[in-house]
């Protein structure tokens, strides 16, 4: 029998750990003949539609094995595996292994290549595997050969998107720890870098709840198996950077399970990203500037900017709290942040607007004179019983429209935010 029908036979067999172990013996000759006669044969199967399409992916590691195996240039190759039919054969892990074992022939250089070819075309999942119950197709194959060869990981998000997933997967089946992860050391500054983590880090939290991800993380970093500076750092990064609420929600997580100290906190970023950040990292940005307050770490004039910023905020309950943050601090020090209470002076509420008229009143005698301008300017807005009580303390001023913090978007808060 020739080399290309029994490949053909083991492939239509099923016999995927068969065919690697008769392709590993099979010569030049036989892989050429191979190389050959395998693309026209798919492409003819291929013509019966629907059904033979779903039957060519059930029989995919096979026809994977014989173009990894008998396909000459890496490009062919890449190309072979990524084709739409071949891409997600059953058990990611195990294929990669087999095709591993039939390309250790090939030169280091020539396994390189394939590498950062079959890199370029990761794809995060999408459509009916979003859910990647199976992983990133490809990333295994890339993955093992990265560890093989030696070279850097690949840049660009997919590759830590996959390593994610993976990571997920691994945990929730075989309860693998990510301390045995020989790309952790690697992967574990650019988990802050990459789009689309936060994918495969919720789905890891809802599976392994209590064993997730990122708690191992924390412990890892307890441990000093990871840096702690690089998760706390990486956090940082990741919240100043902004982005949707759900792509920063596994960092705040991550960062609450980390429990900085109050000299780790980035005390100036946390000010500066009140105004416009994603509510999640907004109350995180809260509480831990609260900390840093009481660690002695928030100076007057990041105190008045921050309770400006949450004033400014379009959620009712952070104007809330920049009330209250203002009605419990020292009066000196609060009159240096009254004009805080300007864009106050305007919501819908009225309990919430006389509670900040009744603290104005109460900082009046320590307002700077920025504040006072920005309260008697704001005052104009009041109904006249709380007015004339204003005026009364701060005078009278044009009416002017009270200007916001220079970092703060200026939005009324809606009413039951």
């Amino acid at each position: 029998m020739n080399p290309w029908q029994e490949v053909l036979d083991r492939i239509e067999a099923g016999e995927a750990d068969e065919l690697a172990t008769f392709l590993d013996g099979l010569n030049d000759l036989g892989r050429r003949a191979v190389a050959i006669q395998l693309p026209g044969h798919l492409a003819e199967e291929l013509h019966g539609g629907v059904e033979a399409r779903r039957d060519i992916e059930g029989l995919a590691p096979g026809y994977r094995l014989a173009g990894a195996a008998c396909f000459t240039g890496a490009q062919q190759v890449a190309t072979w595996l990524n084709r739409r039919e071949l891409r997600r054969p059953a058990d990611a892990e195990r294929d990669a292994h087999r095709l591993t074992s039939v390309l250790r022939r090939r030169s280091v250089e020539w396994r390189r290549e394939l590498a950062v070819r079959l890199a370029e075309r990761l794809r995060p999942p999408t459509g009916r595997s979003r859910r990647g119950d199976d992983g990133m197709p490809g990333w295994d194959l890339t993955a093992a050969l990265v560890a093989e060869t030696g070279i850097e990981p690949p840049d660009g998000d997919a590759f830590v998107v996959g390593w994610v997933w993976r990571l997920m997967l691994r945990r929730r089946w075989h309860r693998v720890g990510l301390d045995r992860d020989p790309l952790l050391d690697a992967m574990a500054p650019r988990l802050f870098e990459a789009q689309g983590v936060a994918g495969p880090l919720d789905m890891d939290e809802r599976w392994n709840s209590g064993q997730s991800i990122l708690a191992e993380l924390a412990v890892l970093a307890d441990e000093g198996r990871v840096p702690r500076a690089t998760l706390i750092g990486g956090c940082t990064r990741r919240f100043l950077a902004d982005g949707p609420a759900e792509e920063i929600t596994p960092f705040v997580r991550l960062w609450r399970l980390l429990a900085p100290e109050p000299d780790e906190l980035p005390v100036v970023g946390f000010v500066r990203l009140l105004p416009r950040a994603s509510p999640p990292l907004v109350q995180l940005a809260l509480e831990e500037l609260g900390r840093a307050e009481s660690a002695g770490l928030l100076d007057d004039e990041l105190f008045a900017e921050a309770v400006g910023a949450l004033a400014y905020r379009r959620e009712k309950k952070f104007v809330l709290a920049a009330v209250r943050w203002l009605a419990r601090t020292p009066a000196p020090r609060g009159g240096g942040a009254v004009r805080a209470l300007a864009p106050v002076f305007e919501v819908n509420t009225p309990a919430l607007r006389e509670r900040a008229v009744r603290l104005a009143l109460r900082l009046a005698p320590h307002a700077d004179d920025t504040g006072q301008e920005a309260i008697r300017a704001a005052a104009d807005l009041l109904p006249r019983d709380l007015r004339e009580q204003v005026t009364a303390a701060y005078g009278t001023s044009p009416e002017a429209e009270p200007e916001p913090p220079a970092a703060a978007h200026r939005h009324k808060p809606r009413s039951g935010a």
